[in-house]
């Protein structure tokens, strides 16, 4: 039977296991929407603005493990959804954007038709790792299905394909097709006979977890082979929630930026590297003392790219740890040799130090853990991100969302409508400052039209207090540009339908939070809190 092209790209998604997509529909993609309408086993999540969708996509992909989809239509409908595809780009997330293009006899001609972008694909090749236009009605599936693959490849990127209009309209007898297995490639054995001689010889390892862990579904294996070599654990912002934050070798973020910890990993002697580029960000613009490093990456080319590595593995991180695993089993770890417990007696050190300097935001640290729970999905933008990146206790994988490299704003908030979608039964927490939270704010009327359990904790400062801060540091006692007039949060809350709460002061959270992520629907809670980063 004849399908239409739209047809044929949602029967793919379809016959690849998708069943949640997000998107706007438009003039050119309402065939995509046609087919949508009969497909009970998807529920679309119209959002209200491309670039929540596309964020909301990515909070989706990070918790679920699976590739997070969302259409727009052409022109501005695809370039909304830029910054967040280049989010997922730089943080490796699987996202894959299908956005409708001109008719086919009007693309790149610059005749001034509705939407027109010329070379729209081009737009989007330097943030994915598959950027094409399908102008062949029996290429559609087939394309569909190849980038649904691609953003599962080695390290995991986004795709972003478009149609024409035309094309999505025109009928056919098509072959739906499925996405060919992703493989997963393991190290050479070569390679992992010196990681383990390396390890063997070491007394005082350490592993630092990168994202590409929860990307790999590694973090049993992570956690197996720390025990058994009884290595502490340091987590990237991306790796956050690798092995859970109450384990005795659990670091997490401490060692960011300058820390005594530093002085640990000056001492470690081997230092294994799981799925992380080791970025300026996570290494304090690379002076920390990473040495005899052991390098595990899918991406051969991310081996050695920031600290030069003894021994490089290539291959899915999941399948890696495992060969080490095995060659490593009953030749006895170096444990009983107190290194873990220096390590730990450092990290309380710098705890202890920071809780005197900074109570407050300590305080509010303990307050959004405690008052979530332990199986609470965080996600986070602005400047507080910083201290829930760094102190933030995580306690499962893929727990923890950030925007860590591109660094945008806005992103909290759909970030979490995906995270609440892909994982409904958890508590699912959004915190950002009051000016980021302005940047994508209308998606609260998403959560609320889906019914979403979503918590919005706004630290509000009324302005970026970022760049107060950098203002003052850089050109003296003044700022400008950086004061905004914010609206009452709780009542914007409540003329969306969803619940508000105004905070007198942060000893109120806690119990806040706890009503919040225990009510049906959206909750917003207004916070006063001004922050400072000791560590910039």
């Amino acid at each position: 039977m004849a399908i239409t092209g739209g047809q044929a790209i949602i029967d793919t998604l379809r016959a690849a296991g998708v069943t949640t997509v997000f998107g706007i529909p438009g003039v050119h993609n309402l065939s995509m929407y046609d087919a949508l309408y009969r497909a009970d086993d998807i529920e679309h999540i119209v959002c209200r603005h491309e670039q929540g969708a596309g964020f909301a996509a990515d909070g989706y992909a990070r918790v679920s493990g699976k590739t997070g989809v969302y259409i727009t239509t052409t022109g501005p409908g695809a370039t909304n959804a830029f910054t967040a595809l280049g989010e997922a780009w730089t943080d490796n997330s699987p996202v894959l954007h299908l956005a409708s293009q001109l008719d086919r006899n009007l693309i790149d001609r610059n005749r001034g038709v509705v939407h027109e972008l010329v070379d729209q694909p081009g737009t989007f090749r330097h943030i994915t790792r598959m950027a094409e236009s399908v102008r062949n009605i029996h290429r559609v599936s087939p394309m569909v299905a190849s980038a649904l693959a691609s953003t599962q490849t080695m390290r995991s990127r986004p795709a972003y394909l478009d149609f024409p209009v035309d094309l999505l309209n025109e009928e056919a007898d098509l072959e739906i097709r499925q996405p060919e297995p992703v493989g997963r490639i393991a190290a050479r054995e070569s390679d992992v006979a010196r990681a383990v001689d390396m390890l063997k010889r070491a007394t005082k390892p350490v592993i630092i977890a990168g994202g590409n862990v929860h990307r790999s579904g590694a973090s049993a294996e992570l956690l197996e082979l720390a025990e058994a070599l009884d290595a502490p654990v340091f987590e990237t912002a991306n790796g956050r929630g690798a092995i859970p934050a109450s384990h005795r070798l659990a670091v997490g973020g401490w060692w960011h930026g300058a820390s005594p910890l530093h002085e640990r990993l000056a001492e470690a002697d081997a230092t294994l590297v799981v799925g992380s580029r080791l970025g300026q960000t996570d290494t304090g613009s690379w002076t920390a003392p990473l040495q005899q490093i052991i390098h595990i990456d899918a991406d051969g080319e991310w081996l050695g790219l920031n600290y030069p590595a003894e021994v490089g593995l290539v291959g899915h991180e999941q399948v890696v740890l495992g060969q080490l695993l095995e060659h490593l089993e009953g030749t006895g770890a170096a444990t009983g040799s107190g290194w873990p417990e220096r390590v730990r007696e450092t990290q309380q050190q710098a705890e202890d130090d920071l809780r005197n300097g900074y109570p407050e935001e300590m305080a509010v640290i303990d307050a959004l853990a405690a008052g979530a729970g332990p199986d609470a999905i965080f996600t986070n933008d602005s400047l507080i991100q910083y201290w829930t990146s760094r102190h933030m206790p995580v306690e499962r994988p893929r727990s923890y969302l950030y925007p860590a490299v591109y660094g945008t704003l806005g992103s909290a908030l759909p970030f979490a409508i995906g995270a609440a979608l892909a994982a409904p039964e958890r508590p699912v927490v959004s915190i950002s400052g009051d000016g980021a939270f302005m940047f994508t704010c209308q998606e609260l009327a998403t959560a609320v039209q889906y019914g979403v359990d979503v918590t919005c904790v706004i630290c509000n400062d009324h302005g970026y207090n970022a760049m107060r801060r950098f203002q003052r540091l850089r050109y003296g006692d003044y700022t400008y540009a950086t004061d905004l007039a914010t609206p009452d949060f709780a009542s914007l809350a409540r003329s969306f339908g969803a619940r508000g709460m105004t905070l007198e002061s942060t000893d109120e959270l806690e119990p806040a939070l706890r009503e919040a992520t225990t009510a049906a629907g959206p909750t917003i809670i207004d916070m006063p809190l001004a922050l400072d980063v000791p560590w910039m």
